[in-house]
């Protein structure tokens, strides 16, 4: 026999045993199956029917049938239709007496172990327990009604073992397949989270980003209308506006490089660490803002470095996404962001008034269709801090709070990564 064909066969059996839940490898059927034989061999040995022409030949075909129809053509065979040919092959062999002055005991109910724990293992307890059921009734019509069985009691405990060892491959395999399957969930579902942070980045960098960049282009178009309509000095107008774009250039570029290192992180999983901003940053976050044209008050109070990593890179990309959302939906309003930190717990608030075109549009974001209030959510879902983003009054309000147990949590998170 060719290495393909052994291929094939291997091939054949794992892939029939895969729908079934059970991962048997190759070599356990072929085993089984080789038992069986080597059991009939030699209980026609002892009957003196191996080298002579004799009915019990027949025996031999009864017991291979199976294998052949199963590991040859790749056909499953249901469990009674397997067991069949070998409880018939070890009834007939049963119904001749054997010479035991050559062996101590007979080979032919070995044949029947081999079947209740094949049985048993590909196909559950219930056959398992059927094919037993009559393996014991055909010991018990030899025994009483033919020749005789020399050693029953041990043949019959030998039945019982061959049982045991099918259940316990069934169980062993069933717990295998059952902790593949919750492997293969679980990395699902980290993969989901990763892809999903990696999203929440991304997007936080694009928004914050194309919001300055905006307000850069914006200054510098205010910069040239003042030019044509002769309110402005010309060369400090082009100066301005020179100084504007080139802000707005840095920052697409910085933008470019921050997305293209971490979509090469997600494509080529871990490399070397990268710096994450924290609470610390958020003043310089607000003053790049503010250079950038839109007015904000910034108001810092406490020991930043009481927060654990996680929970100041949280803190750092609401600001961001809130001063974003500021810039777009509320570009002529201050924002007043404030951050204060105490023991065990932070606090950050950005507030903006609005008017009343501008609250409508911001309403439609506060429905959670936006994908920056949902992100803001899903970090502060993260930090175990409860998040308020909505109108209060005449404002919006974005008010993040965590507590001293919701800190440790997001240290430990950090930690962790």
């Amino acid at each position: 026999m060719s290495w393909s064909v052994v291929h094939a066969v291997r091939t054949r059996i794992e892939a029939k045993c895969l729908p079934r839940g059970i991962l048997y490898p190759w070599w356990v059927p072929v085993v089984s199956f080789g038992g069986q034989l080597a059991c009939v061999v030699m209980a026609l040995v002892l009957r003196d029917a191996l080298w002579t022409p004799d009915p019990l030949l027949l025996t031999i075909p009864l017991v291979l049938v199976a294998p052949v129809v199963q590991l040859g053509f790749g056909r499953w065979l249901p469990w009674w239709l397997d067991s069949l040919p070998a409880l018939a092959a070890a009834g007939w062999l049963l119904s001749v007496s054997p010479d035991l002055t050559t062996a101590p005991i007979d080979a032919a109910p070995g044949l029947l172990a081999f079947v209740a724990a094949e049985i048993t293992a590909r196909d559950g307890l219930r056959p398992g327990i059927a094919v037993g059921g009559i393996a014991y009734a055909i010991l018990g019509v030899a025994a009483v009604a033919g020749p005789g069985v020399v050693g029953i009691p041990v043949h019959v405990i030998l039945l019982e073992v061959g049982f045991v060892v099918g259940a316990m491959l069934l169980w062993q395999m069933r717990a295998l397949v059952a902790e593949r399957e919750r492997r293969e969930a679980t990395w699902q579902q980290a993969t989901t989270a990763e892809r999903e942070r990696i999203a929440r980045e991304i997007h936080d960098l694009v928004a914050h980003s194309l919001s300055v960049t905006l307000l850069h282009i914006t200054g510098a178009r205010h910069a040239l209308r003042d030019v044509a309509t002769g309110d402005a000095d010309p060369a400090a107008a082009a100066g301005e506006a020179d100084a504007a774009l080139a802000d707005a250039e840095q920052i697409g570029r910085r933008a470019m490089t921050d997305i293209r290192r971490t979509v090469s992180a997600m494509a080529d999983g871990a490399g070397s660490p990268q710096s994450l901003p924290g609470a610390a940053d958020i003043a310089a976050l607000v003053r790049e803002v503010d250079q950038a044209g839109l007015r904000v008050e910034y108001d810092e109070r406490g020991d930043l470095t009481q927060l654990a990593d996680a929970t100041g890179l949280g803190l750092y990309r609401i600001a961001q996404e809130s001063l974003a959302n500021v810039a777009k939906h509320a570009p002529g309003s201050t924002a007043q962001v404030r951050l204060s930190v105490s023991r065990g717990s932070a606090r950050l608030v950005v507030r903006n008034e609005l008017n009343g075109a501008r609250s409508r549009r911001v309403d439609g974001l506060g429905s959670g269709l936006g994908s920056g209030l949902a992100g803001m959510h899903a970090r502060a879902a993260q930090l175990g801090a409860s998040l308020k983003a909505g109108p209060d009054g005449d404002d919006w309000l974005v008010d993040i709070r965590l507590g001293q147990r919701a800190d440790a949590a997001a240290g430990a998170t950090g930690a962790a990564r």
